[in-house]
């Protein structure tokens, strides 16, 4: 039944409206015409394409990505579309309400470009804001700093979509890439069962919204395969598409958001959401284990934690993290893997925070010396405490200037161009309210809430990172792009799921490039997560690890706890060959998610 409603989808995305004319070359635009009859619905959630291909945790946004794609766009144009479809098919994730990361390698010149559009704290935010702050309403995750207006920090995704298509895009008007979001939302996309789910957690604090209520069918949550219609949402989308980011950011959109956002309680103004601007960010890179790992520098974390992670395990004997091509990751790998990522996310408590606010010792971070330090401490045998990794820094981050619910997703197009973008609104659903039919974020619990308290994930809050007048708040989204020893990319990669992206995102990596597995067999791969505190080693009942391997990581003190899963990921790999390139491309089956391509 799953793979007639991909069928079904795919086929409304791709024949429902001619492409306008665009201005490429004649070749391209035949070849277009031609295969826009050919694209291919994945029935399961990993398949291999030759032309190009999209990976995102809905199908009918791959399906808007590769109808891009097929229409003569690259693959800035398919990030934008598919990203404009994961925020009306995946409202819980993703939207123009949210923000988020791009990662982009441009074929023709070999260069990589990172887009931070985070969202960013309202002008009236103090460091002070959340302390002592009653919860707006009952239910869970119920801090004024989750739901509500006060949670919300100005949305960045407009402004970054604007910015991936002029920066990068194939010349496709924007009316064009944003039609097929606006039929999902005017026509309607089954519910998921994610979204379903997520609604029952969620429901009666989505009801005190008046757009959100107008989904329900009853008193119980969404129902999974009910055909969800917005079309507030689609009247906001068409604006988009015909003026720009401005059309969200001023005039009448940009009044609703200020109103509604005031109405819960917020802070907004006109002059935030005018003043938003997108930042051009360089990259964090190395070469470790015979790759060159591009991705996510700070505000996010989650870039320097899978560096630092891989530069640990790299410095350690081999015997202790054993490789073996073709077979899963041992107890004894997967010992030293959650072992490497103690130290950092003890970094990333201490120092990180918005690195336009604070001065962020990244060189020093990851010194040689100090990742010697790590690998020393290190016991094949033992799972040692968070603190025998923590090597503080003699000068404090914070002496500068001032005292990642998210969807992932990977494009490849015909051309080599390759986009790695994560976007989110946070908690499911944000903070529960909207604005013309736009879910808003609830990012600012990202930010610390009081130094010393945790977040929704568990992560505990840094003075770098309170709160403050334009500041971004800390993300894990690590979109990665990797190349090889010659300087072509081979995999695209990230993740969904907070705290945990970036340990999904290294673990799928680490399983194409290190055992040699196909990006389906990756995806499926069972997972582990630790994030030093608490000091617990997570593990999923949905993949479950091998009992032989967790026998082994229980043999060495880990104390296991589990959940059902830990992260959903997107992940493209790129295969040379004799027979040319072949693209594996898998959504990750815990979100139910079918790549497309040709």
């Amino acid at each position: 039944m799953r793979s007639l409603v991909v069928l079904a989808l795919l086929a409304q995305s791709v024949h429902a409206q001619t492409p306008e004319p665009v201005q490429t070359e004649p070749a391209r635009t035949v070849r277009a015409a031609r295969e826009v009859q050919g694209i291919a619905a994945a029935e399961s959630f990993s398949a291999t394409f030759s032309e190009f291909a999209v990976a995102a945790d809905h199908p009918a946004a791959s399906a808007a990505g590769a109808e891009i794609l097929a229409a003569g766009g690259n693959a800035a144009d398919a990030a934008a579309a598919t990203m404009l479809a994961l925020g009306v098919a995946s409202p819980a994730s993703s939207g123009l309400g949210g923000g988020g990361f791009l990662l982009y390698y441009r074929a023709s010149d070999r260069t990589f470009t990172f887009l931070d559009f985070r969202e960013a704290a309202p002008a009236a935010a103090t460091p002070e804001m959340f302390v002592d702050r009653p919860a707006p309403m009952p239910g869970r995750a119920n801090a004024a700093s989750q739901v509500g207006g006060l949670a919300s920090g100005v949305p960045g995704e407009p402004a970054g979509i604007e910015a991936m298509v002029r920066r990068f895009g194939s010349g496709l008007p924007l009316t064009r890439i944003v039609a097929p979001a606006v039929r999902l939302a005017e026509d309607g996309v089954p519910v998921s069962s994610g979204v379903a789910r997520m609604s029952g957690a969620f429901g009666d604090q989505m009801r005190r919204d008046r757009t959100m209520r107008g989904w329900f069918e009853g008193e119980g949550p969404l129902r999974e395969g009910q055909i969800l219609r917005q079309p507030e949402l689609a009247r906001t989308l068409r604006e988009l598409g015909a003026r720009g980011a401005q059309a969200i950011y001023t005039g009448r959109i940009a009044r609703e958001i200020v109103r509604a956002n005031r109405a819960a309680g917020g802070i907004f103004t006109m002059e935030d959401l005018a003043s938003y601007r997108v930042i051009e960010r360089e990259p964090l890179r190395a070469e470790r284990f015979g790759h060159l790992w591009v991705t996510a520098p700070p505000p996010s974390a989650g870039g320097f934690t899978l560096l630092q992670s891989l530069a640990v395990l790299e410095a350690l004997p081999t015997r202790w993290r054993p490789v073996t091509r073709g077979q899963s990751p041992s107890a004894d790998f997967l010992h030293a893997l959650v072992e490497s990522w103690k130290g950092p996310y003890l970094d990333r408590e201490r120092y990180f925070g918005d690195p336009d606010h604070v001065r962020l010792p990244l060189d020093a971070m990851l010194a040689p010396d100090r990742i010697l330090a790590r690998a020393s401490a290190f016991h094949p045998g033992l799972a040692n405490p968070p603190e025998d990794y923590d090597f503080p820094l003699q000068a404090p981050a914070n002496s500068g200037p001032e005292e990642n619910g998210t969807s992932h997703l990977c494009v490849v197009d015909a051309e080599g161009n390759v986009a790695a973008v994560t976007t989110t609104v946070n908690l499911p659903f944000g903070a529960r309210y909207s604005a013309a039919g736009i879910v808003m974020n609830d990012e600012m619990d990202d930010f610390a809430r009081e130094v010393g308290v945790s977040n929704a994930f568990g992560l505990l809050g840094g003075a770098p990172n309170l709160p403050g007048p334009g500041k971004r708040p800390i993300s894990t989204m690590t979109p990665t792009i990797v190349l090889d020893a010659e300087g072509r990319p081979v995999l695209a990669v990230g993740a969904a799921g907070g705290s945990r992206i970036v340990t999904a995102t290294q673990q799928v990596a680490m399983n194409v490039l290190l055992f040699g597995m196909s990006g389906g067999d990756a995806m499926a791969a069972p997972r582990v997560h630790h994030q030093a505190r608490p000091n617990v080693l997570r593990v999923e009942t949905e993949a479950p690890l091998p009992e032989a391997v967790r026998a082994g990581l229980t043999r060495r003190g880990h104390a296991i706890e589990e959940t059902d899963h830990l992260a959903t990921a997107q992940v493209i790999a790129i295969v040379r060959g004799e027979g040319g390139v072949r693209l594996q491309a898998a959504s990750d089956p815990r979100k139910g998610g079918r790549p497309a391509g040709i």
